[in-house]
C-alpha cells in the first residue's frame, strides 16, 4: 500500500533510527558465545549499594498500581541536593527521554537546534522528531569546541543549542572561558543553552565549569543529568533536569503522564544519598581509564585519553576491528554510528575486562594489520 508510506513525516523519511551498542544476549546468540565483556554503552560496571537494591526490589510490590505522576518525592530530593527550587526540576525517562518531551515543549515548526558535531545522536533525532530543524557545528581537528562557529551557527531561526560536556563521543570539554562566554552570548540572542552533563562525574579537570554553576550564575540555561552513568541505573531509565520554571511549566504540558515507573524512582531516591559510592565509582573509573589508556598506547595505537568514563580510539580499520573482536566475545562502539568514523569508542570496564579488552585487542590487530 504505497498510501502507506505518505503517512510518515517527510523530514524523517530519510533518517536513521538511533544505533545503541549490540547487547551481550544477542551476540552470544549469534556466535554461540558463552562469555561475552560489553564495553560499548558507558554503563557503571560495578555493583550497586545494598540501598539502591533494596528500594528497587520493595518498590516491585507497588507494581499494581501507577507510579507518582510527579515523582514528587525524587523532585525535592534532587533540588535539596543541588540547592534549586523543586519548580526548577525535571523528572524525565533518561536523557533522551527529557530532550524528546523538552523539543516538544520548546520548538515551533523548523525552529533551528544548533549543536556541536559529532555528538550524541538523538539530539539530532530528538530536534527533527519535533519539528525542527538541526544545525551541525562540525568539531575542529583536535575535538576542541568550535565556540565561535558555534556562535556564527545561530540565526533569528535559533531556538536552542545543545552542548554535551563532556562530549560523546570525543569524551572533551569546553574549557570555563569559553563556556561562560558562549553562555552570555546565547542569552543575549534569546537562544536557550541546554547543557547535557551525562558524564560530568568522571571529570577530574579543575577547569571543568559544571553546568549548575552556570544555572545559578544566570538561571537561563537547561541542566541534564542522567542516573544511567555514575549512579549505575540504566536499565531504570531515568534522568533529571534543572531548568527554569516556565521551561518546567511547558515541559510538564506534554510529558508522558507515567514517565519514570515506580521502581526507578524509588532506585534514583535512594541513589541520590550514596553519595561514598559515587566518589568510589569515579575514582574506580579515573583510574582504570588511566590504565587502559597507558595500555593501549603502549601498543602503539592512537588514543584520545577523555574525561568520561570511555576512551576514543582512532584507526583507519576501526569497522574490521570492531567485528575481530566481537568474534573474541568484545563488544565495543563503532565510532560510525556516532557520526565519527574511523574510531573505536571504548567503555572502561572492570580491571579484569579491561585487561581481557587489551588482550583480546592485541589478537584482533595482528590479524587485522597483518592482512
Amino acid at each position: 500500500m504505497p498510501w502507506l508510506k505518505e503517512l510518515t513525516r517527510k523530514a524523517l523519511r530519510d533518517l536513521e533510527p538511533y544505533k545503541p551498542g549490540k547487547p551481550i544476549e544477542e551476540l552470544k546468540r549469534e556466535l554461540g558465545l558463552k562469555e561475552v565483556i560489553k564495553l560499548c554503552s558507558n554503563e557503571n560496571p560495578w555493583p550497586l549499594p545494598d540501598s539502591v537494591a533494596k528500594a528497587a526490589n520493595s518498590a516491585i510490590k507497588e507494581i499494581n498500581r501507577y507510579p507518582d505522576p510527579e515523582a514528587y518525592r525524587l523532585r525535592r530530593a534532587i533540588a535539596k541536593k543541588w540547592g534549586v527550587s523543586p519548580a526548577e526540576v525535571i523528572v524525565g525517562g533518561g536523557t533522551e527521554g527529557i530532550l524528546y518531551t523538552l523539543f516538544q515543549a520548546i520548538l515551533e515548526d523548523g525552529e533551528e537546534v544548533v549543536f556541536p558535531f559529532p555528538t550524541y545522536p538523538l539530539y539530532g533525532v530528538a530536534a527533527l522528531a519535533a519539528g525542527g530543524r538541526c544545525v551541525k557545528v562540525p568539531f575542529e581537528d583536535s575535538f576542541a569546541f568550535p565556540i565561535e562557529a558555534l556562535k556564527a551557527a545561530c540565526t533569528g531561526k535559533t531556538k536552542a543549542m545543545v552542548l554535551c560536556n563532556p562530549n560523546n563521543p570525543t569524551g572533551n570539554f569546553i574549557p570555563r572561558h569559553d563556556l561562560l562566554n558562549l553562555a552570555a552570548y546565547l542569552e543575549s540572542q534569546r537562544v536557550l543553552l541546554i547543557v547535557d552533563e551525562a558524564y560530568a562525574d568522571f571529570v577530574d579537570d579543575p577547569s571543568y565549569l559544571a553546568g549548575l554553576e552556570l544555572f545559578r550564575e544566570i538561571g537561563k540555561v537547561v541542566i541534564v543529568r542522567t542516573f544511567s552513568k555514575a549512579y549505575g541505573l540504566a536499565a531504570l531509565r531515568v534522568a533529571f533536569a534543572i531548568a527554569p520554571t516556565p521551561v518546567v511549566d511547558s515541559y510538564a504540558k506534554v510529558r508522558s503522564v507515567f514517565e519514570v515507573n515506580t521502581i526507578a524512582q524509588r532506585a534514583a531516591l535512594a541513589a541520590l544519598t550514596e553519595d561514598k559510592y559515587i566518589e568510589e565509582v569515579r575514582e574506580k573509573v579515573i583510574e582504570e581509564r588511566g590504565k587502559l589508556f597507558g595500555a593501549l598506547s603502549n601498543i602503539g595505537l592512537h588514543v584520545i585519553n577523555t574525561t568520561a568514563n570511555f576512551l576514543l580510539i582512532l584507526h583507519p580499520a576501526s569497522n574490521d576491528i570492531y567485528d575481530e573482536l566481537l568474534k573474541e566475545g568484545i563488544i565495543v562502539r563503532p565510532g560510525k554510528d556516532l557520526g565519527l568514523p574511523g574510531s573505536l569508542r571504548v567503555s572502561v570496564g572492570l580491571p579484569e575486562e579491561n585487561e581481557q579488552f587489551v588482550v583480546a585487542l592485541e589478537k584482533v590487530l595482528k590479524r587485522v594489520e597483518g592482512q
